[in-house]
């Protein structure tokens, strides 16, 4: 029965809460923050030597969802400042694929050189994937329950979890090529910690009508989760924080690369295709399969004059009803591969600048793009600033706005793609945030008096 429990546990979590998304349009091309050769390893920062406050010289997160905000399913309830959950807008989505999904990531340590005109960059990074993938079918299912739909087969195959965290230890190069080209690359050995991955999923339900108050319920519960790194009861008790975080059996490998093109004075035009890499899970492994493909389920019979717990016997019926195997399986999960294309003009003075960016995350057959425009300027050698409009297929209304703090060395950054996610974070689709303190060592004699320390 515990299984059972986690099972439904892991789907409700990875499903509601656990929110990964297209990230950091905003950072791209900043190269006043070292921390945008992340976004494109051929950038080649301003600073000469950059060492990162350890684990706050860069934190960023970013949530995304195709379907609804935080407004559209916890609604006040009348006359009191509680609130309620309201599946019922979402239930009525028309679309059979949605999702809901949430990147984190944060330096444990970052250190950079320049090396005369290239950029070495080393370090430890704290990364977390979780997507979720549902049918609209689940929630009619989960919200109004099987008797509006009889007759009616309600699809839940196209549901899917996909949760990877782990940790990258990375070393990156980039170099120039004459006056014009700079090319980058980036190599992590990933240290994974944490998966859950659906392998499989055909699940579909139809209630049948076969006299007067009398139905039965028809599934196809073929389905196949693979875990890793996680309790293995429903109370935790045996999760051991130092084994989860210096578990090193579950080793992976990706390379990032792009490049950065200058085409004259003015323009630029840049790429870079990020995580193509996998993990292989190895240790504190559980998989989930179910052994019955067709189940019917034609209630519990239960003497509610007793003090029986109904509940119970609800769960303890399901839980003999659905016969799940549980079993040790070794797998291989792919990371979710990033892609960005950007155009850039800069005014004479070299202060101002317009820039393009696409960008696209590939996750299985799924593919999110977002597409941004923004304006940076450098207003003197201890300040710049950043906005940017971000359109995101499901979220297509984000106001950018970076700000960059030079006190020589220490360098503070704010960045958000989506400023009304500050304001009103609970009626946003997309929600984005990136901090982070640095001490930046500026080539300070190479600087002519009166010109902005952010120089192109």
């Amino acid at each position: 029965m515990r299984s059972k429990i986690l099972i439904l546990s892991l789907f409700l979590l990875a499903t509601i809460s656990q929110l990964q998304s297209q990230s950091d349009m905003l950072l791209y091309g900043l190269r006043r923050v070292p921390q945008s050769n992340f976004s494109n390893p051929a950038f080649i920062p301003e600073a000469k030597t950059v060492v990162g406050i350890p684990v706050i010289s860069s934190i960023t997160n970013s949530i995304y969802s195709s379907s609804f905000s935080f407004n559209d399913i916890f609604v006040e309830k009348a006359g009191s400042d509680s609130l309620y959950l309201n599946l019922s807008k979402i239930s009525s989505n028309s679309s059979n694929e949605n999702f809901v999904t949430e990147y984190f990531e944060n330096d444990i340590i970052y250190l950079g050189f320049k090396i005369k005109r290239n950029f070495l960059n080393i370090g430890i990074r704290n990364r977390l994937y979780s997507r979720a993938i549902y049918s609209t079918d689940l929630i009619k299912l989960a919200w109004n329950g099987n008797a509006n739909y009889i007759g009616e087969e309600l699809q839940l195959n196209s549901t899917f979890i996909n949760h990877d965290h782990f940790i990258s230890y990375y070393a990156a190069f980039a170099f120039a090529i004459g006056n014009n080209v700079n090319l980058g690359f980036r190599a992590s050995l990933n240290q994974g910690l944490s998966s859950i991955q659906t392998e499989k999923n055909q699940i579909v339900m139809e209630t049948v009508n076969h006299k007067e108050n009398v139905y039965s319920l028809n599934a196809n519960t073929a389905f196949v989760i693979n875990t890793s790194g996680l309790a293995t009861d429903s109370t935790g008790e045996d999760f051991s924080a130092t084994d989860y975080i210096f578990n090193f059996q579950n080793m992976g490998f990706s390379i990032d690369f792009g490049g950065d093109f200058k085409v004259s004075e003015r323009v630029k035009l840049n790429f870079s295709v990020l995580d193509l890499g996998f993990t292989n899970w190895k240790s504190n492994l559980k998989t989930y399969e179910s052994t019955d493909t067709n189940v019917q389920f034609s209630g519990i019979y239960a003497d509610i004059s007793t003090t029986e717990d109904l509940f119970q016997v609800y769960g303890d019926s399901l839980a003999e009803l659905i016969n799940i195997n549980e079993f040790e399986q070794e797998y291989k999960t792919q990371l979710p591969t990033r892609i960005f294309f950007g155009f850039e003009y800069y005014s004479l003075d070299k202060s101002n600048r317009l820039s393009l960016v696409f960008s696209g995350t590939f996750l299985k057959n799924n593919f999110s793009p977002a597409f941004s425009v923004a304006y940076d300027k450098s207003v003197s050698r201890h300040f710049a600033f950043k906005v940017s409009y971000s359109y995101l297929q499901y979220a297509p209304l984000n106001l950018g706005l970076g700000l960059v703090l030079n006190l020589r060395p220490i360098q503070v950054y704010v960045l958000t793609d989506n400023v009304f996610g500050a304001i009103n974070w609970s009626g946003q689709k997309y929600l984005n945030i990136h901090v982070g303190i640095n001490l930046a060592f500026t080539e300070q004699s190479r600087i002519k008096k009166g010109e902005p320390v952010f120089r192109k």
